[in-house]
């Protein structure tokens, strides 16, 4: 209960301090959450300046929630608090009055109030100590990774240049160097910290005696000491000695060589076990840090190497460890120094990890561009590292630094070249809204600059992004700039370049656009050189596959084609080209219009039969069924005679004028089923007589209509059918039956009239003919026995409908 109480009081009074600072007031900070990390006794919380987008850290040590918590009440007294509040002041202090690029920056200086001290640095992402701890492991703003050898040897020679300014321009040295002590920034870079224990170089103080009383964070690390230090003797040799105990740390989770648990007699034999083996425990050390950290820890203070002598051992002899060293100290470089290095740094860009291109590589290079004359050989180097880097790691950082080349009035003409020449790369690594409102105003000044070098690289690179560009944009920004570029030059290779942007951009531009204002651009080019020629063939190939139907290729691209066939000075090869196409296109459009008139041909005859068609259904509505049927039989072939002997009967076809005894028509159309009609029993006729039936199809189903029952057609004059027309009176058959013939009684006088649904009278008499006369009359006297005059038997056959 009584933690549980502590904690809440340590939330309120660190809550408190912050409202009561001008660091709480002036940032961003919620101080009464745990915060992003620690360093010794000080807790760190990320945060931004009010008003701006400044990173930073604030360093807070929280007096009351310390001071009350659980042992620390018991055996912290005044004196020890009084001496742990020393050590800490001691620590701001110190960093606040140094300015190095190896030391941390402090951006606010120490604040102290009633229940805490507060200063604000540069950024800080991790502890070394974390790294050390986890085998190497280290977690930079949110990201966990293993550092690699390069890694540990940029910044160990980071830390080394550090320490070099505190032993030669500040005097002191660190007097407390431990993995707990170095800081790694947002870039990766390591910092100096922990400069509580550091003191002048060459005094004399107090042997070293551990003080179980106190924190261990505020205790000199034994197993990271020189020899000489724990005897109170201050020199530069010493942190060279820490510096290399650090180094096999690294390698080894965070243990020292002589880890001893701060017990002086175990230092002693661990130091001497170390100079008898004549080497160190290696662990996971490459050999030639093996080596340097045994000849350094191995030598008496006076015979133990410089740190200038350290940095120039095997270990760090590496090109990428170099050039790193080299950007480090670009600033105070000359001129052509910087030259010299950036010429060569891209041929080493693909080699570094890739932590170390995003987080070192990116942002010194960025920086470089404020540096105008020296943006031809800096941009380069931008350009390779964005090639290894994605979207969102290029992007956010770059685009302030490229925003601000852009719009450069005295921008170099070969940072110009450099730019455009890259500029589709720039197009996948920045937004699409930022490159549209940023970078595409430079592309469209370049193409309207007088320069023709840049204006041939701003056609390239007008050629290269303009398929990512929207249709708007390209019909009404660039193309006008490109067929002015393209109108106006007077080099060959700039018009030649022009058109080629304009044949990338058809597939963009709309059909209206190609049409208005790409071809008579083509139609007006006088220029027949081979070059300008074979540009505009292939626009024209393009056109015609996009743009352009059969007729329009016939009419706008042909006769062009033709005339530079004929005027164009060409190659063999050339000339294959152009002739290929004229005839491609040519073939193409006798296809068509082939397949066209064999469609037209078809139509035509499809029309006819629609019409003969039409033709025959008017036929049957005007005159009625009876004279369709009429049409039908009077239209119909010979048919051969049969014998009367049953074989079959035949009519007599090609005698319309003659009469034709039957005794029944059935009519089987495709009209519904229709009422029965029943025909009375028949007696045989003579020998003489032949008995006829036959069945007769309309020749068109969907205008007659359903099926029809067998009937007795009857010659009654104006008796009505079912289709609502009368039947006419046959005329009065004048012929004589021929001798020996039976007597023939007419229709009219022995049948009635009948029509569709009535039923035949058994007892009428049925030995009458029904013959057509050749104006379409029913008429008697035809007989039963008469053959057909071609002598052959129909294949209708004899048919009695009444057997």
């Amino acid at each position: 209960m009584d933690g549980y109480l502590s904690k809440l009081r340590g939330l309120a009074s660190s809550a408190a301090n912050a409202v009561q600072s001008k660091i709480g007031r002036d940032y961003d900070a919620d101080l009464s959450t745990r915060g992003s990390g620690t360093s010794g006794l000080w807790t760190l919380y990320r945060t931004t300046r009010r008003g701006t987008t400044q990173a930073a850290t604030i360093w807070v040590f929280d007096k009351q929630r310390f001071f009350d918590r659980g042992i620390n009440r018991q055996t912290l007294g005044a004196a020890e608090q009084q001496r742990i509040l020393e050590v800490l002041k001691a620590e701001a202090a110190q960093l606040t009055r140094l300015r190095h690029p190896s030391v941390l920056r402090v951006i606010e200086p120490l604040e102290e109030t009633r229940g805490s001290l507060m200063f604000v640095t540069e950024v800080v992402a991790a502890s070394l100590d974390d790294a050390a701890q986890r085998g190497s492991v280290v977690r930079v703003l949110g990201e966990e990774y293993e550092l690699d050898e390069l890694e540990i040897q940029k910044g160990l020679l980071q830390v080394a240049r550090g320490l070099e300014f505190l032993h030669g321009d500040v005097g002191v040295m660190h007097g407390n160097l431990r993995p707990s002590s170095v800081l790694i920034d947002g870039r990766g870079d390591w910092k100096l910290g922990g400069l509580g224990f550091s003191r002048p170089i060459g005094s004399r103080a107090k042997g070293f005696e551990h003080d179980y009383g106190m924190p261990e964070e505020l205790q000199q690390a034994l197993a990271f000491m020189a020899p000489e230090l724990i005897d109170g003797n201050s020199t530069a040799a010493c942190d060279v000695f820490s510096l290399a105990c650090l180094a096999a740390a690294l390698h080894n989770h965070g243990a020292s060589p002589l880890d001893c648990d701060n017990e002086v007699s175990t230092y002693r034999r661990a130091l001497q076990s170390i100079q008898t083996a004549g080497s160190v425990p290696r662990g996971n050390m490459p050999e030639a840090l093996a080596t340097l950290v045994y000849q350094v820890v191995s030598a008496s203070g006076d015979q133990r190497m410089t740190l200038g002598q350290m940095q120039k051992s095997a270990y760090f002899d590496n090109v990428l460890v170099a050039a790193l060293r080299f950007l480090d100290g670009l600033a105070g470089q000359s001129a052509e120094q910087k030259v010299a290095f950036m010429k060569v740094l891209g041929n080493m860009v693909g080699q570094f990890p890739v932590r170390v291109v995003r987080r070192k590589l990116l942002p010194m290079l960025l920086e470089q561009t404020s540096d105008h004359a020296l943006l031809p050989y800096t941009l380069p180097n931008v350009f390779l590292v964005a090639e290894r880097l994605s979207a969102d790691e290029f992007g956010p950082a770059a685009l302030p630094a490229l925003r601000a080349v852009v719009q450069l009035n005295d921008l170099p003409t070969r940072a110009a070249l450099v730019l455009l020449s890259r500029l589709r790369l720039v197009q996948q690594r920045v937004d699409e809204h930022a490159f549209h409102k940023d970078l595409l105003p430079f592309l469209y000044a370049s193409l309207a600059s007088g320069d023709a070098g840049v204006q041939d690289q701003a056609l390239v690179a007008a050629s290269e992004v303009q398929a990512h560009l929207v249709h708007g944009e390209v019909r009404e920004r660039l193309l006008p700039l490109v067929q002015h570029v393209y109108g106006r030059a007077t080099i060959l290779a700039t018009k030649v370049q022009a058109l080629e942007c304009i044949h990338g951009m058809l597939g963009v531009l709309d059909k209206t656009t190609v049409v208005d204002k790409v071809l008579p651009m083509l139609r007006r080019t006088k220029s027949r050189e081979p070059g300008v020629v074979m540009a505009m063939v292939r626009a024209y190939d393009e056109i015609s596959q996009r743009a352009l139907d059969a007729r329009g290729v016939a009419r706008e691209v042909l006769p062009e084609l033709w005339a530079i066939l004929v005027d164009a000075r060409l190659d063999a090869e050339q000339f294959a080209v152009l002739e290929k196409l004229v005839a491609r296109l040519s073939q193409g459009i006798l296809q068509e219009r082939r397949a066209k008139a064999e469609e037209l041909g078809r139509i035509e005859v499809v029309k006819q039969r629609v019409e003969k068609a039409d033709n025959v259904a008017g036929t049957f509505e005007t005159q009625g069924f009876e004279a369709l049927l009429r049409a039908t039989v009077g239209s119909s072939p010979s048919r051969s005679a049969a014998a009367d002997d049953g074989s079959g009967g035949g009519w007599e076809w090609d005698a319309p004028a003659q009469a034709m005894e039957t005794k029944a028509v059935e009519v089987d159309g495709g009209f519904g089923s229709f009422g029965s009609l029943e025909p009375e029993p028949v007696p045989r006729p003579a020998a003489s007589s032949t008995r006829v039936a036959s069945r007769l199809r309309t020749t068109n189903a969907q205008s007659v209509g359903g099926r029809l029952g067998a009937m007795r057609l009857g010659p009654a004059a104006g008796t009505t059918t079912a289709f609502g027309f009368s039947l006419p009176p046959p005329p009065a058959s004048k012929k004589q039956n021929p001798p020996g013939s039976p007597e023939q009684t007419p229709m009219s006088a022995k049948a009635p009239a009948l029509s569709f649904g009535q039923t035949l009278n058994p007892t009428a008499n049925h030995n009458s003919s029904l013959t057509f006369s050749s104006n379409g009359a029913a008429s008697a006297g035809a007989s039963l026995g008469q053959k057909h005059r071609g002598g052959k038997t129909s294949d209708l056959g004899d048919f009695d409908p009444f057997a």
